[in-house]
């Protein structure tokens, strides 16, 4: 009996001082916070990806929508949230434009957050409305020759990618261009097809069907190179403007100080989730390019642009606000 007494005791005391052992992330379901209002190419993105990566990673993973401040909000949210994998945030170029047009941020740019991979990239389309007198980019160049001359764009609100695309159209036309900021990329494009504006850089998603009904006519699209899903659009470098390119892209960060073991796990789910034939096809169907990449590639990306932006602000003239 004795005997007994003792090894009851002896494994009284090692279960009370073990090591809890802990599940393999992630034993929960994971957030993924999204900046912007539901409805938009940004939400459509991040649903299409966040239904595939959770079957990846065998767990839910729940879109929370959390406008305002142009992304400020959902994006200070996940910066203070905890870095253990439960909390990501869907980024844009909204990103790396705030700290120009924003006298001070809740929370550091490159530094609070990890970079877990780029999502896609695409490009902005150049529309006007179909009886326009803009026929080619070489138009904006020949209103340069005529002072007394200018042209207006649209943009989806100060401080966008439309907005400092459209900017630097005029920098580099030498025409001069008149900013018309309206509350989200539809009153623009009703702004074009009106004729109450010249001009405007639409998103692919939400110009494509307007283009196949002929209510706005394509002049060319802003990345580098041709789309796929407007593959006879031009790139306005190819229709007379050499050196343009203004890129949109989508991407995943965590809060900083994400454990390396979990960035890494994270990363891959991502890059596996992108390779299903069925989410590359609606993500183009959105106007998207599938990249993918690894964190340390992301992490490039995020530091180029924070320098491409600060020029395409300035230019602007934009004061932060």
């Amino acid at each position: 009996m004795k005997k007994f007494w003792m090894t009851v005791a002896l494994l009284s005391a090692f279960v009370l001082h073990a090591v809890p052992v802990r599940a393999e992330y992630p034993d929960r379901p994971i957030r993924l916070v999204v900046p912007f209002a539901p409805g938009g190419a940004n939400d459509s993105v991040a649903r299409l990806l966040a239904e595939r990566l959770g079957k990846v990673l065998e767990q839910s993973i729940v879109v929370e929508n959390r406008p305002g401040g142009g992304t400020v909000v959902g994006t200070a949210a996940v910066a203070s949230a905890a870095p253990d994998g439960y909390t990501l945030l869907l980024v844009s170029p909204a990103l790396v434009i705030n700290p120009y047009i924003n006298k001070s941020l809740p929370y550091r740019t490159l530094e609070d957050f990890t970079p877990i991979s780029q999502i896609t990239r695409s490009a902005y389309v150049l529309v006007t409305a179909p009886g326009s007198s803009f026929k080619t980019v070489k138009d904006f160049a020949r209103l340069a020759k005529s002072p007394a001359d200018q042209f207006s764009f649209a943009s989806s609100g100060t401080g966008s990618v439309p907005h400092l695309a459209g900017q630097l159209l005029a920098t580099m036309s030498g025409a001069k261009g008149v900013h018309i900021p309206y509350q989200g990329g539809g009153p623009a494009m009703i702004g074009v097809i009106r004729g109450d504006v010249d001009v405007y850089f639409s998103s692919i998603a939400g110009a494509r069907s307007l283009i196949e009904s002929k209510r706005v006519r394509p002049l060319a699209v802003s990345s580098e190179r041709r789309v796929h899903a407007l593959p006879d659009v031009p790139t306005v470098a190819e229709a007379g403007l050499t050196g343009f390119a203004v890129d949109g892209w989508y991407g995943i960060e965590a809060p900083a100080k994400l454990p390396p073991a979990i960035t890494a796990k994270l990363s891959g789910a991502v890059l596996e989730s992108l390779k299903d034939p069925q989410l590359v096809a609606r993500l183009e169907q959105e106007g998207e390019e599938v990249v993918g990449g690894t964190p340390e590639e992301f992490a490039r990306l995020l530091r180029r642009d924070v320098e491409k932006y600060r020029t395409l602000v300035a230019s602007a003239g934009l004061q932060p606000r």
